[in-house]
């Protein structure tokens, strides 16, 4: 007999994202017989528009299989394949004046299995998504006049969080714990 008095086990939004990128992650490096850990999540999400998430599950794809090719092993046969091997193709982008990576028609078939659960964490964790990506870009304009700075809240022992100077001041950013705001 099972006991009740176990709790419930309560999905984490974060997980959830991390767990479906993470098995995308491992499939492509499986397949390419790579070695590297989850890249992170601007590296991933870069130019996917969340809007179309269908598009966007295409974006990512193409970025992780971007991102394996770094990682092949010199004695690899893929080592010296070319992107088309992996189902990529080229495309120039007139208008941002770049080349743009796009996923073959035969690569989306074969990655079918990854595609439609990245779609739909896209779909779920659009929010989620945007909110990492925010963050993400306030983080990398560091300036000297606006430093990162570390804050802590009235909890004991206190929790601290790493943030921007201006953001800190502008914005009352409260513990969810012990209700206090953040301060230097």
């Amino acid at each position: 007999m099972v006991s009740n008095d176990s709790p419930e086990r309560i999905l984490d939004p974060v997980e959830m994202l991390n767990e479906c990128l993470e098995r995308a992650w491992n499939k492509i490096c499986d397949a390419y017989d790579a070695s590297a850990s989850l890249p992170e999540i601007h590296c991933l999400f870069e130019q996917a528009d969340l809007s179309k998430p269908v598009q966007a599950a295409e974006t990512v794809l193409v970025n992780m299989l971007l991102e394996v090719m770094e990682y092949i092993c010199r004695f690899s046969p893929w080592y010296t394949k070319p992107a088309r091997a992996f189902g990529l193709y080229s495309v120039r982008d007139s208008t941002a004046n770049r080349i743009r990576w796009m996923l073959a028609p035969e690569a989306a078939q074969k990655w079918a299995c990854i595609l439609q659960p990245l779609q739909q964490a896209i779909e779920k964790y659009n929010g989620l998504i945007q909110a990492f990506r925010l963050v993400d870009d306030l983080m990398a304009r560091t300036t000297p006049e606006d430093p990162i700075v570390t804050a802590s809240c009235s909890c004991i022992p206190p929790r601290a969080i790493q943030i921007r100077y201006s953001v800190l001041i502008k914005a009352e950013i409260i513990c969810d714990r012990c209700r206090q705001p953040y301060l230097l």
